[in-house]
């Protein structure tokens, strides 16, 4: 997909009423496994270029990798976007413990865990106080965010205690799509425990709608092939707590990790995970990292938005009775 392509469909995601897009932080992309599907971009300056040509859509990262950033330069910037879009930026974030980047980067991987806290809470003293201390000046970090007391903040992990973490310092937990059902229920499980809201925490999942589930099948499994032997080229079963090499076998991925059909069966999918987990924000990864065709994705884009997403939210109006 082109850049014009991608802000164009931006725009057309923004008229169907979707809520949000979100976007990763990813660097080196082709150094592992040279195959198609998806470059992503400077996070920030993507997210520029899709508020500027939307109106209502909220733009995410899903997630910055806060190791790889100064903390002032990106309370400027984010800052920054929040208020030429008028408030509509989502902060994610995660330590970023790739170890590929750190060294590019020259962060050493010992001090991850210890400047993801504590930048974190330098930008949101840079975006809250009027002056902040840095050395001996006191210094107003400019401008300050549009939201109050600041964008919301999400937090990418995949380990309880940095969900539980989360909960208690009041963020939101985002749940990649890429993380097996089974690690997706324990994080969410002990993000909750710790006193997290289910209904704050998007949880992601691939999602593709079809006419039928025939259909839906049909088209998409020449994806799911490319896709999962991309994912197995990254070793990405080798990351503990995301996925196990059996979940990116394609019959497995497609029964556990994606949610596809016609929209009456997606529609109960999602039902299902708000009965079983209390979620209510579905973040559907439906261009499945760049290895489906722009008309397919499109297609599917049309049909959640115009039929599966009603039939969600009716059912949910029908049991609240509001």
């Amino acid at each position: 997909m082109s850049t014009s392509q991608l802000l164009a469909l931006a725009e057309h995601v923004d008229a169907l009423g979707f809520d949000a897009i979100w976007i990763n932080e990813e660097h080196f992309q082709g150094s592992i496994i040279e195959v198609e599907g998806r470059r992503c971009h400077s996070p920030i300056a993507l997210a520029a270029a899709i508020l500027a040509r939307t109106k209502r859509l909220r733009v995410g990262f899903s997630v910055l990798l806060l190791a790889l950033h100064h903390p002032i330069r990106l309370a400027e910037e984010i800052a920054t976007l929040d208020v030429l879009s008028d408030g509509r930026v989502d902060f994610g974030v995660s330590r970023g413990g790739n170890g590929r980047y750190l060294d590019a980067y020259g962060v050493p991987a010992e001090n991850v865990n210890t400047l993801f806290r504590d930048n974190l809470a330098l930008i949101r003293r840079a975006w809250t106080e009027e002056k902040i201390t840095i050395g001996e000046s006191a210094l107003s970090v400019e401008p300050k965010p549009v939201q109050h007391p600041h964008p919301p903040i999400y937090m990418g992990t995949y380990t309880d205690e940095t969900a539980a973490w989360a909960a208690r310092e009041g963020h939101s937990l985002i749940l990649h799509g890429i993380t097996s059902m089974a690690n997706q229920r324990r994080l969410l499980k002990a993000y909750v425990e710790a006193g997290g809201d289910p209904t704050r925490a998007p949880f992601g999942r691939f999602v593709y709608v079809s006419e039928s589930d025939e259909s839906a099948r049909e088209e998409l499994w020449p994806t799911i092939e490319r896709l999962t032997t991309r994912l197995r080229g990254f070793g990405l079963f080798n990351r503990k707590g995301v996925v196990t090499e059996a979940d990116l076998e394609p019959e497995n991925f497609y029964r556990d990790m994606v949610i596809a059909g016609s929209p009456q069966t997606c529609a109960r999918a999602f039902l299902a995970l708000h009965d079983e987990l209390g979620v209510t924000y579905v973040n559907a990864l439906s261009a499945f990292f760049g290895f489906l065709p722009l008309p397919l994705l499109e297609k599917s884009l049309a049909l959640l938005a115009r039929e599966a997403r009603p039939l969600v939210e009716a059912a949910l109006q029908e049991r609240s009775g509001t």
